[in-house]
């Protein structure tokens, strides 16, 4: 019997002198392999402290486990950070799409600028304004956000001060003006509102077409209306533009005028030089023509008179363009100027013409004024 057993190869005599005999009464134990092989496995295992084991794992079952993580994940409780998170992204989107100027996707106030930039989590996170979070420590990085720096600066001086904020550009002071506004139809309106608020620009781009779907009247509506506002790079303005107009001046002042020039002399250099500081205050101080948000084209506008712009979510017309520094849609917009910290725009190309225009006669004349002195 033992040696038809022997013949059987799933089976192994296991007893004599090996030390790994299983006897029982006297009798010798035979076991199959695959059992001989768990046995010494898990003797292996015990021995050496499982550091090169590896336990079978089964498919079925590190997908279940998987399933049951992210349903937890689900199912869990946001916490506050990320709830206020959020909720701040929401209000960030409801505002760049309803709000009442047409401007970026940027932050609400500019307390949350400042936060941003000192606590954010992930200093490449991406947004309108560039890739770089890391202000002044990031400057030599290639994707540097030339406005960050300014930005981190509005945040803290502007956040004090209880500026507030379109886009980029910090407001000092505002208030609120009565216009007549050409509207169609209310129901036609609320249409059109609801559509954008889905996610999709309004299905109206033809504004004549549209103005004859609905009835067309006028209303009373307040509006609000910039008195004060600078562009995001007003501390060059401040600490560099500003500081040489007063540097020459002050040196052509003591050495050439007050020696005992001619009254006229005086009369002429100080009426420029006065409207030279007062064009530049015009320029960098007022709106460069910020365009209202227009969520339908207005009644009347003609074929292609009015396009619609993503970046800030809203139809603009010819000649009113994004400006990614300022992140406003600017009418007539020109360039963006850093000696004067903004953009320029229709509402305050008059001023910048005056002041590049007295920026050379001033400097001319000083020039004249110092040489003749010395």
């Amino acid at each position: 019997a033992f040696s038809a057993t022997m013949a059987d190869k799933n089976l192994v005599r296991r007893g004599g002198g090996g030390g790994t005999a299983a006897e029982t009464g006297g009798m010798i134990v035979e076991e199959p392999l695959d059992q001989i092989s768990q046995d010494r496995l898990t003797k292996d295992l015990e021995a050496g402290g499982g550091e090169h084991a590896a336990a079978p794992i089964n498919d079925d079952d590190a997908t279940a486990s998987k399933t049951t993580d992210l349903d937890d994940d689900e199912t869990r409780p946001l916490s506050i950070d990320r709830r206020y998170a959020e909720e701040r992204m929401a209000a960030k989107v409801r505002n760049w799409k309803e709000g009442e100027l047409a401007a970026g996707l940027v932050e609400l106030t500019w307390r949350d600028e400042l936060g941003k930039h000192r606590y954010a989590a992930d200093p490449d996170d991406d947004d309108v304004n560039g890739a770089n979070r890391g202000v002044c420590a990031d400057c030599c990085k290639e994707e540097m956000e030339p406005t960050c720096g300014c930005l981190y600066l509005s945040g803290l001086v502007c956040s004090r001060l209880g500026a507030g904020r379109v886009g980029n550009m910090a407001i000092l002071k505002e208030s609120t003006v009565m216009v007549e506004e050409v509207i169609r139809d209310a129901d036609d309106q609320e249409e059109g509102i609801e559509s954008e608020h889905d996610g999709g620009r309004p299905p109206s781009s033809n504004g004549s077409a549209a103005a004859g779907a609905g009835a067309v009247r006028t209303r009373k509506v307040h509006r609000r209306k910039i008195d004060l506002v600078v562009g995001p790079y007003w501390p060059m303005l401040l600490c560099i533009t500003y500081p040489l107009i007063f540097a020459v001046s002050a040196w052509t002042l003591v050495s050439a005028i007050l020696p005992g020039r001619h009254p006229l002399v005086m009369l002429i250099w100080a009426t420029l030089t006065l409207g030279l500081i007062y064009a530049l205050f015009g320029v960098a101080f007022r709106d460069p023509g910020i365009l209202p948000r227009q969520r339908t084209p207005p009644v009347g506008s003609g074929r292609g008179e009015w396009r619609w712009n993503d970046q800030a979510q809203t139809y603009r017309p010819r000649g009113a363009i994004y400006d990614p520094d300022c992140a406003v849609v600017i009418e007539d917009f020109d360039h963006t100027c850093p000696w004067t910290g903004t953009g320029i725009g229709r509402k305050n190309m008059p001023s910048f013409q005056a002041f590049v225009a007295l920026v050379f006669i001033c400097l001319i004349m000083d020039i004249l004024l110092l040489t003749a002195a010395f």
